[in-house]
């Protein structure tokens, strides 16, 4: 009994020893290629968070975010925030208004935006050109896990930090123009070992005096049986380039 058990013990060794490590770089091509190919339904949350010598700003937004093939739909399920500063606060009541039912199209190329609780834009969608860096949207500083991914062939000294059972979770960082907030952000991702999917990520960075904190979520996710109204029907199109 006793030389089964150290055969065992041995061959389960063997095994370990055999299995190689996944490369940091390889699991971001395979989260990029997992993002692309995948459709889902995602409950998601993005918090930023503002701090200088002068104020300190936090907002965040409750998303649920659909992607079917090349188009994703963010909605904005709710706005929240809490400021030091009162023009900021100002600004925040009119993006929480602005931002009521309100949804993003983005279809890799141009999006639109419909905001139904904006007079002027009644029965319209505004259609804008993303930005080439992060964040996308112009006007919506969001990043969502989704958009995090495109810009993984942009990282810069990857490294694998922790692994677990469920996840990988890798630091690099991105660098201007890939983002459009700062020289250099630091970013910690963590990747499903499942299917891939980015599922959180949290990004630092410092403009001056400024110290800014992104941190995107999916909180949870299917990517079976996912369905969204992707058309624009009923809605006029405003060109706002």
């Amino acid at each position: 009994m006793k030389r089964i058990v150290i055969l065992l013990l041995a061959l389960i060794l063997l095994g370990c020893a055999g299995q190689k490590a996944e490369k940091p770089n390889d699991i971001l091509t395979k989260a990029e290629r997992a993002v692309a190919s995948t459709n889902l339904d995602a409950n998601a949350t993005f918090e930023l968070t503002i701090k200088s010598p002068k104020f300190t700003d936090y907002t965040r937004y409750d998303l649920r975010v659909v992607k079917l093939n090349n188009t994703t739909k963010v909605f904005f399920l709710n706005y929240s925030y809490k400021t030091t500063d009162q023009s900021l606060a100002d600004v925040h009541k009119k993006m929480k208004i602005a931002l009521k039912d309100a949804w993003i199209l983005d279809k890799g190329d141009v999006f639109y935006v419909y905001t139904p609780n904006l007079a002027y834009m009644k029965g319209k969608v505004g259609e804008y050109k993303p930005a080439e860096s992060l964040p996308r949207y112009k006007f919506i500083p969001i990043v969502t896990c989704l958009d995090l991914a495109k810009f993984f062939d942009k990282a810069k000294d990857v490294r694998l930090i922790d692994e677990n059972g469920n996840y990988y979770v890798v630091a690099y960082s991105l660098r201007y123009p890939s983002i459009a907030f700062a020289e250099t952000a630091n970013v910690k991702v963590w990747i499903s070992k499942a299917d891939y999917i980015p599922i959180k990520a949290e990004i630092t960075a410092n403009f001056g005096q400024t110290s800014i904190t992104m941190t995107t979520e999916m909180k949870s996710y299917k990517t079976k049986g996912v369905k969204c109204d992707m058309s624009l029907n009923g809605l006029s199109v405003v060109e706002r380039y």
